[in-house]
């Protein structure tokens, strides 16, 4: 999930720092380039090639906000395409993998917060497991202070494709029914100037959480939430249609999992949908 800046007064304000670090930003941008083979293996795995980059620790970060190894990346190169259902621009959309359940029974899966957060993203992450269980899904949260099957982690993730990064999700589902291991939050300036109250915390988990448990962006087709026209690929884990959704949404459309905060922490009607379809 990224945030875009549209405020004049704060682009002039960064245009400042620009010309200032103009050296360090083309250092950092020389670090970041994708080889030939890296972009041609990106892009075997079904991602948008021009929307990827290296980062400092050789892991790739594609759609703006999901790292992946080049372990996963040599996996989904691999996997065939054909599940792949794709019926039109802008609905929701999960991935191939999802968490398995237990039959009609719930599945508990634990999330732990770690250390370093201000008080109240321990507020916005309770808000936002929360939001989850009163859906009553197959799949229940449950917040844990060791372990844990999703673990929450703090770094400056920095920014990408014009817009400040505010959590960054290792991945979807595995191949074996669990979900994605975890997810970073930014402490970047620009992150926690939006990340300042528990509301703001509780949209960004909530929104990385659904990448964990396999769900695409809604607009993954184009980013219409970020003014960009850029499609993130329909990926080896899968772009696969859920039904009852809408098919005609615009870059306003309110929805969880859209690719740019729209500050909203609440689940839409349609985001309700899809999330009982799935579990």
């Amino acid at each position: 999930m990224k945030r875009m800046i549209y405020s004049t007064g704060m682009a002039a304000m960064l245009a400042v720092v620009m010309i200032g670090c103009q050296k360090s930003s083309s250092d950092k941008a020389d670090a970041s380039a994708l080889s030939a083979d890296e972009r041609n293996l990106i892009q075997s795995a079904g991602f948008n090639g021009n929307w990827a980059e290296k980062t400092s620790d050789g892991d790739y970060l594609v759609e703006g906000d999901i790292l992946l190894t080049k372990a996963q990346l040599d996996e989904l190169a691999v996997t065939a395409p054909a599940h792949e259902l794709i019926i039109a621009g802008e609905e929701h959309y999960r991935t191939t993998n999802v968490v398995s359940t237990p039959g009609t029974s719930q599945r508990t899966i634990t999330v732990r917060l770690g250390s370093g957060f201000p008080s109240y993203y321990s507020t916005g992450l309770d808000q936002a497991l929360a939001r989850y269980n009163a859906l009553n899904l197959r799949i229940r949260f449950q917040r844990v202070t060791s372990g844990g099957n999703i673990v929450i982690t703090g770094r400056n993730l920095g920014t990408s494709g014009g817009g400040c990064i505010l959590g960054q999700a290792s991945g979807f589902p595995t191949a074996s029914g669990n979900p994605s291991s975890g997810f970073t939050l930014s402490t970047s300036s620009c992150a926690t100037s939006y990340l300042n109250t528990a509301n703001k915390v509780d949209e960004v988990i909530a929104h990385e959480i659904g990448h964990c448990i396999g769900f695409r962006h809604t607009d993954y087709m184009n980013r219409s939430s970020c003014g960009q026209n850029v499609n993130e690929g329909t990926a080896g884990v899968g772009a696969v249609w859920i039904p009852g959704t809408p098919t005609t949404v615009t870059g306003g459309y309110n929805s969880w999992m859209m690719a740019c905060t729209n500050s909203n922490p609440a689940f839409s009607s349609a985001d309700g949908t899809a999330l009982n379809y799935v579990y």
